[in-house]
């Protein structure tokens, strides 16, 4: 069986209506919850929670739940880009 992505589970765009997709069973919602906290470091508490989360929400609030995540996600890349994108601009009035 293949992993479940955070993108494959849930809509990476602002969401206007409840996210609907097929059911999907508690292992594949923690796959996608945990590939949604790809690179961030977790303590024992974060594992209970995020095992709390993948039993207590329905499919609908954890699709919420990672959306959330995936796009902060997109925000701060995004974020660098414009930081990066203003600094390389700086330094070129610079070195003229």
């Amino acid at each position: 069986m293949t992993s479940m992505k955070a993108r494959h589970f849930a809509p990476v765009t602002p969401l206007e209506t409840e996210p609907l997709g097929a059911y999907t069973d508690p292992a594949q919602r923690d796959e996608a919850l945990r590939d949604a906290l790809r690179g961030v470091e977790l303590g024992t508490y974060d594992q209970r929670m995020i095992d709390w989360a993948v039993k207590r929400f329905d499919n609908s609030a954890l699709r919420v739940f990672v959306s959330w995540l995936e796009r902060v996600r997109t925000a701060g890349v995004v974020s660098v880009l414009h930081i990066d994108r203003a600094r390389q601009g700086n330094l070129g009035r610079f070195e003229r």
